[in-house]
């Protein structure tokens, strides 16, 4: 590669982010134009090494070619050969076909092992190619970000310097609470779409990228990468052929979040409109809070029944232009109104697509983001799982040949951890703690 390629860059640059819209709009193009443009120049300078630093360097290498991102952070040399390597490839507008081949190993989510829908395939790309799309994300989320493209009040998924699982987990607490204290009618419908990041249709993607006036280069560059990528699956005992990926996401790859991202935000900026609004849950006279967005995990929040279906149908009519499937069957919906002179749990019905949405029975929970929820919010299902989650890694602890102190290392280090999140969403007393975990035990560590 000559090096006066790499020296026009900053020119080609200017030149493939002018404006690519006329009429009334190419104003404000100019402007965004010119904020992306800067993005790419800062990221051209800064962004590589950036992202290099950032990546995790116990990272799983693509079994093509093994080489760990470890080698790139000690090594200068690689560093800077891989930084030219991806300038030329933003300056031919393609990815190479190398880059387009991956491995994919299937992890276990629950179920049945023989059905192949109980896996999440993640897939392990060559390390010049996660760089490549790390900075390709950046750029892209910054501009999406500056011109205000995405939604971050709803949509709390895959974004940066944002514990969007603690937010709607504590908003979702709250209105429970203030509908129950206050007698207020709630309506709450969990929605669960079928394969969500692997229904997505590359042609969605085309289409999604153009809605949020993402650069025709940066367009370009993404139709590259999704068009004849193949992936071979790998276990333990075989390896198939390459499969050409048709349909979907690249799971495992740093850009795919933020696509799937932008796919909903279609339907979420269609949403923001104060007609759809209104129909929310007011918390203290503030904007209605009428929609939870989590990557794919979606909770529908209303004060009557008609108006949580008025969102359904817009949701179903939404799936019917994206291609995408609504397991009715995973969905459920929680209900409180006032009966009487207090506030009570009911059944709510309410459809999709014609189908009737399961209720939360009266008296149980359902589960949202990993937080259980109730009528009363009393957290007994994080204490029972705690309880279980404890005797069950102490037990197993204790039946190791190991030495006391080593038991008591991986309990510091492993069994903590497996509690973290019970102990983060959930509130429980120091009492219960004392009487319920900790002194089970100290009877474990006194028997050695």
């Amino acid at each position: 590669m000559k090096q006066e390629t790499f020296l026009c860059h900053p020119a080609y640059i200017n030149d493939i982010t002018q404006p690519t819209t006329s009429g009334d709009y190419s104003e404000q193009q100019d402007e965004m134009d010119e904020d992306l443009r800067n993005l790419l120049l800062k990221l051209e300078n800064l962004g590589y090494n950036e992202v290099i630093r950032k990546m995790t360097a116990s990272g799983s290498p693509c079994p093509l070619d093994q080489i760990p991102i470890i080698c790139f952070k000690r090594c200068p040399y690689l560093s800077t050969y891989l930084t030219e390597l991806i300038r030329a490839v933003w300056l031919s507008g393609s990815i190479p076909s190398e880059w387009k081949k991956a491995c994919t190993i299937l992890n276990h989510k629950k179920g049945n092992t023989s059905i192949p829908s109980n896996f999440r395939p993640t897939r392990l790309e060559s390390i010049p190619l996660k760089v490549f799309t790390s900075c390709l994300r950046n750029a892209m989320y910054s501009f999406l970000t500056a011109n205000n493209f995405i939604e971050h009040n709803i949509q709390k998924g895959f974004t940066p310097n944002l514990s969007g699982t603690m937010e709607h987990t504590a908003q979702m607490a709250n209105i429970i609470n203030k509908a129950r204290i206050k007698q207020r009618s709630l309506v709450i419908t969990l929605l669960d779409v079928k394969n969500a990041f692997g229904e997505v249709h590359h042609n969605l993607i085309q289409s999604v990228l153009g809605y949020h006036h993402i650069p025709n280069h940066m367009n370009n560059l993404i139709k590259s990468f999704y068009t004849d990528f193949k992936t071979s699956v790998i276990t333990s005992e075989f390896r198939t052929h390459f499969i050409p990926v048709g349909r979907g996401v690249l799971q495992g790859d740093c850009l795919s979040p933020l696509l799937f991202s932008m796919c909903f935000n279609t339907y979420i900026q269609h949403i923001k409109a104060e007609m759809y609004r209104q129909f929310g849950f007011s918390l203290q006279l503030l904007n209605p809070i009428h929609w939870f967005q989590f990557a794919e995990d979606a909770a529908v929040i209303t004060g009557q029944e008609s108006e949580n279906q008025h969102l359904l149908n817009r949701f179903s009519i939404w799936c019917q232009w994206s291609n995408m499937v609504v397991r009715v069957d995973k969905c459920s919906t929680f209900g409180i109104k006032k009966v009487l002179s207090k506030s009570a749990q009911y059944l709510p019905k309410l459809l999709i697509n014609k189908d009737l949405i399961p209720t939360i029975k009266t008296g149980e929970s359902f589960e949202y983001l990993g937080r259980n929820f109730d009528f009363n919010i009393t957290n007994e299902k994080h204490k029972s799982k705690l309880i279980s989650l404890i005797d069950e890694l102490m037990s197993e602890i204790d039946l190791k040949p190991l030495h006391p102190k080593n038991k008591i290392l991986l309990y510091s280090r492993y069994v903590l951890s497996k509690l973290s999140w019970h102990f983060t969403v959930a509130t429980t007393s120091k009492t219960w703690v004392v009487e319920n975990i900790e002194n089970g035990w100290k009877y474990l560590y006194l028997e050695h």
